[in-house]
């Protein structure tokens, strides 16, 4: 054979080889940006609370999450990255990013301390008016708490609640006090009438939101001893299944509008995601036929290794981002690692999580601020019936606070604390206007406060000359 055939040949065929090799690497690099490789498996977030470990995609995300908090706990309503176009929704970030740190809790206890802080500024922040003061400047009501406005005070109660119940802190049981009362009491005045619960904006009344509503009061009645799960939790629990859900799928409608009576009968993906999740220690065998029917009727399935859910079984079919949020939520409340996987494995991938730029990780999407948390929350999730009845390790108060000098403006500052070149007016005193987001006022005193105020005299008139006594203590007795 000529040796120039011969060389053909062999060029032909390292052509061949680098094309395969090529065909090989662009096979390799779509398989890892098609497939879920290098995700934790679904069944590690499923482990029971004893052997479960944070994920490594949890500790990035939780990474980004406490940074971002730390932050804003330092800089008052400015909300730095916060997305404006998107505001009225900040109040959901906040609260479900904050419905994750029990579970975090549970997982993590050597961190408790840690996570105990984060609550803390999570309530903080959810108390700014640029988070609540969409229904004042709407013209809805003349303070966002005292009646309606279900969709922000039911969460804010929740918070108040949980918070409590998990660290044992009592420095917001006034305010949660005082929120539960006015809460129960326009319960009982809607009792009186047409319809049970609260509605959100005026004339509009939402299942998922009421079923945050009466959980902060279960978790009061478990804190306090109160009856508010037997009469006021049921009533509304009653109206839902009878007025609110479709006999045909057990999910359950859009809305109600009481002024007409009148029940939209839409059946929204994202709001039965949230409205199982939050229903099932109240109603669990039904929520749990429920939930079938909500994996059958709207879940949107990708092959084997992703879904979505859609945004309404009828008048939106199609995939949509919040409610695959919520759909995450469900899918570990109702222990279902098959679905939450692929939710999961659409979430990280499309969403492209990944290092952020200053530690942790996060989402490319331009909102991966508002729904880390809330994704993040998600995968912790260890149930509700493990929460609720988790023993905490404190006791139980005592006592119910007295409530009866406090106001909505007790609970919540009337302006916005953001820079502003210098303009913003001053505090009239330290003791009427709170001077800054974060300062604890009100009724809230420390560890440290609290034995001063429990500490005993030791210092008498005949005593001035002892070591022991200060110029403080000597002055009380009018040694001047």
């Amino acid at each position: 054979m000529p040796e120039r055939s011969r060389q053909s040949r062999r060029g032909l065929f390292a052509i061949k080889v680098a094309g395969l090799a090529i065909i090989c690497v662009l096979i390799g690099l779509s398989a890892r940006l098609i497939l879920p490789i290098g995700m934790p498996n679904p069944d590690h977030y499923f482990e029971p609370v004893s052997s479960r470990v944070l994920q490594a995609d949890e500790v990035g995300q939780m990474i980004r999450v406490r940074k971002m908090y730390d932050r804003m706990a330092n800089t008052g309503d400015d909300f730095m990255g916060w997305n404006p176009e998107m505001q009225d929704f900040w109040k959901y970030t906040i609260a479900f990013s904050a419905y994750g740190i029990p579970s975090a809790m549970m997982i993590d206890p050597d961190n408790q301390d840690e996570y105990r802080l984060l609550f803390d500024t999570m309530i903080w922040k959810m108390k700014s008016r640029r988070v609540w003061g969409d229904f004042t400047d709407r013209g809805f009501g003349s303070d966002p708490i005292s009646a309606q406005n279900i969709m922000y005070k039911g969460h804010l109660n929740l918070m108040y609640g949980l918070y409590q119940l998990t660290t044992g802190d009592d420095r917001y049981a006034r305010e949660y006090t005082w929120l539960t009362e006015r809460l129960a009491e326009e319960l009982r005045l809607h009792h009186q009438g047409e319809y049970e619960g609260v509605t959100c904006e005026p004339n509009a009344w939402y299942v998922e939101c009421n079923a945050i509503g009466i959980m902060s009061l279960n978790i009061y009645d478990r804190l306090y001893g109160t009856n508010y799960t037997e009469t006021e939790v049921q009533w509304t629990l009653d109206f839902m299944m009878d007025r609110m859900r479709d006999d045909d799928t057990g999910l359950f409608y859009r809305s109600y509008h009481p002024q007409q009576d009148v029940v939209v009968k839409d059946i929204s993906g994202y709001a039965n995601a949230w409205t199982l999740t939050f229903l099932r220690p109240f109603l669990p065998e039904d929520m749990q036929l429920s939930y079938q029917s909500f994996t059958d009727n709207l879940v949107l399935g990708y092959g084997p290794t992703y879904a979505s859910i859609k945004g309404d079984l009828r008048s939106n079919p199609s995939r949509n981002q919040v409610a695959h949020l919520f759909g995450l939520w469900a899918a570990k409340e109702f222990d279902d690692p098959t679905l939450f996987g692929k939710l999961r494995n659409s979430v990280d991938k499309a969403g492209h999580l990944g290092p952020a730029p200053d530690g942790g990780a996060m989402y490319a999407d331009e909102n991966s601020v508002l729904m880390n948390g809330v994704v993040l929350a998600a995968k912790l999730h260890v149930g509700w019936e493990e929460i609720l009845n988790h023993d905490w390790g404190h006791e139980r108060p005592s006592s119910i606070p007295d409530t009866s000098d406090l106001t909505w403006r007790d609970l919540l500052p009337a302006r916005v604390y953001q820079m502003n070149d210098g303009r913003n007016p001053l505090p009239r005193s330290s003791l009427n206007d709170r001077a800054c987001p974060n300062c604890f006022w009100g009724d809230y005193e420390s560890i440290r406060m609290r034995a001063a105020k429990d500490a005993v005299d030791v210092c008498t008139p005949d005593s001035a000359a002892q070591n022991g006594c200060s110029i403080e203590k000597l002055d009380t007795h009018e040694f001047q």
